[in-house]
């Protein structure tokens, strides 16, 4: 008798292209540290198919680190980047340009437990770990993700309308599948009378 493998178990997530762990140990927590990073251009591609776009030319960050709180560290500056993703509608190439700004804390693991009463800057994101080293890789490609257009569209192109229904049945439209903009077209029609 064989053994079936369950197939219904959830898929490995594919490991991060770039990694660019900076070491914070020994920083100065008085001081404001330079960061200047860029993909690898041998990394470009593998990036790309990691995020889903049809090519990338250049991802840097530019900023710097500096001290927060007690024992975390904010890492603020600007994402650049130049890619081309692919048009929703005409499936043709549309160049993109990020330029983002970012700002992140990062504390240490195990600072703020479940337990702990936390206050939370809704201007401001909750603070990612760390350990020895601030990924700023990860980060990277994060705010990245985060700044692309989720539906990238070529100049000009449009989605048709296009509306199906069976022979003899009258379609239903999306003016038809709003009840209350016709409920208010009627309030506004008997206030008239009024």
């Amino acid at each position: 008798m064989t053994k079936k493998t369950d197939d219904r178990r959830p898929a490995e997530l594919a490991p991060i292209p770039f990694t660019a762990p900076y070491p914070i140990t020994h920083l100065d927590r008085e001081a404001t540290h330079p960061v200047d990073l860029a993909v690898p251009e041998d990394k470009l591609l593998d990036v790309a198919a990691y995020l889903g776009v049809a090519s990338i030319e250049t991802v840097a960050f530019t900023g710097e680190i500096s001290a927060w709180g007690e024992a975390g560290w904010r890492v603020s500056g600007t994402l650049t980047a130049h890619l081309v993703q692919t048009c929703v509608v005409t499936l043709s190439p549309v160049p993109q340009e990020v330029d983002e700004p970012v700002s992140r804390v990062f504390v240490p693991i195990g600072q703020i437990s479940d337990e702990d009463e936390v206050t939370v800057d809704l201007d401001e994101d909750s603070p990612d770990p760390f350990s020895e080293a601030i990924e700023l890789g990860a980060m990277m490609l994060e705010e990245l993700a985060l700044a692309l257009d989720p539906y990238p569209r070529a100049e000009g192109a449009e989605l048709e309308t296009r509306i199906f229904a069976a022979p003899g049945v009258e379609p239903m439209t999306d003016e038809d599948a709003r009840p209350f903009a016709k409920l208010a077209a009627l309030k506004e029609k008997l206030g008239g009378l009024g």
